[in-house]
């Protein structure tokens, strides 16, 4: 009787650790995004609310990470049938290297720079993006 009590605690344990990396990993915070501090690369700063009357897609992305290599390519194969649509790339990484990133890749989006990291705003896992209509209300959101 012992050793299936054993057992059922511990998958229990496994559940519980399955459904806690799942929720840090796989799903995107709910972000105040107005709280954000951004600037251009230009060192201005940039006011989410700037970005409203067109639909936005931000992606939270880094310049060594392969996975939003392939989300910004993605992306930018489409953009010609996302005329109105805003594209922004947010980094956490230091301005020069988020200049440097996207001069090499010289996509036709918005780059722009967070005032702190990742982490802080509850991303754990990156690419994330988020989906916003005209009014800037998430409409979808995607992790990795």
């Amino acid at each position: 009787m012992d050793k299936k009590w054993l057992f059922a605690l511990a998958a229990l344990v496994v559940v519980l650790l399955s459904f806690y990396f799942y929720r840090k990993y796989r799903v995107a915070p709910a972000i105040d995004f107005n709280a954000i501090g951004l600037v251009d690369l230009k060192n201005k700063p940039v006011k989410f609310g700037q970005l409203s009357g067109k639909k936005t897609v931000i992606c939270f992305s880094a310049s060594w990470c392969p996975n939003c290599f392939t989300e910004l390519e993605a992306i930018n194969d489409v953009k010609e049938q996302l005329n109105e649509v805003n594209i922004v790339v947010i980094s956490d990484e230091p301005l020069e290297k988020v200049k440097a990133f996207a001069e090499r890749k010289n996509y036709p989006f918005v780059f722009l720079k967070m005032d702190r990291s990742f982490q802080s705003i509850g991303i754990n896992s990156i690419p994330t993006s988020y989906i916003f209509n005209s009014r800037l209300q998430v409409i979808r959101e995607t992790v990795g």
